[in-house]
């Protein structure tokens, strides 16, 4: 009777492992080529993704470093630009004292306060901007007039009201200057007739 029911028994060739062997089979046998060619151009697109997503961070990672940077270089440029009218009266005293003939020791001594101040902007990279004579630069100058002038080209700096002075390459306060303008011809000289109508009267 044992015997029987042994014989009964399914064999392991038709069990649960079977079957799911023969699933996966059918299964990989309904797969084509194009869901393999779909899935691949799936694949591909993901990996673009995360490629640009990559990039994007290294892109943000480095302008972040580059503000910091830039907060530090440029952390005592408020403070600085409060000095500039400072150091702009005293060049005014020195050189209303040098016309009056004032006392030499309190215009040396003024002189001095002078020479430190210029020495504090310069070791903050505190530079003075150059514009006598130059072409006009809206980001360096700004305009405060112009002047008929026939010995520079127009758009030259003329004259510097006010210096101005830059800290590394950011501006800090741009220098007020004025400008040549090319000189109107006189309003007689227009009447006057020329050589050519005279002879044509």
């Amino acid at each position: 009777m044992v015997a029987e029911q042994k014989d009964n028994e399914p064999s392991s060739t038709t069990g649960p492992a079977h079957e799911v062997t023969v699933e996966l089979e059918e299964s990989a046998d309904g797969i084509s080529e194009s869901d393999v060619q779909q899935q691949a151009g799936e694949d591909g697109q993901l990996l673009e993704a995360l490629q640009r997503v990559q990039a994007d961070f290294v892109n943000y990672k480095r302008r972040a470093d580059e503000d910091r940077q830039d907060q530090q270089r440029y952390s005592n440029s408020r403070l600085l630009l409060k000095l500039l009218p400072v150091l702009d009266e005293f060049v005014l005293a020195i050189d209303h004292a040098s016309k009056t003939g004032s006392e030499p020791s309190w215009l040396e001594g003024i002189a001095l306060i002078q020479r430190k101040l210029n020495l504090l902007l310069e070791s903050e990279n505190v530079i003075k901007i150059q514009a006598q004579g130059k072409a006009f630069d809206p980001f360096e100058h700004e305009a405060m007039a112009y002047q008929e002038n026939a010995e520079h080209p127009e758009g030259h700096v003329i004259s510097v009201v006010r210096e101005g002075y830059k800290m590394s390459e950011r501006v800090l306060r741009p220098a007020l200057v004025i400008l040549a303008k090319e000189p109107q011809q006189n309003s007689n000289d227009s009447n006057c007739p020329s050589a050519k109508e005279i002879e044509n009267a």
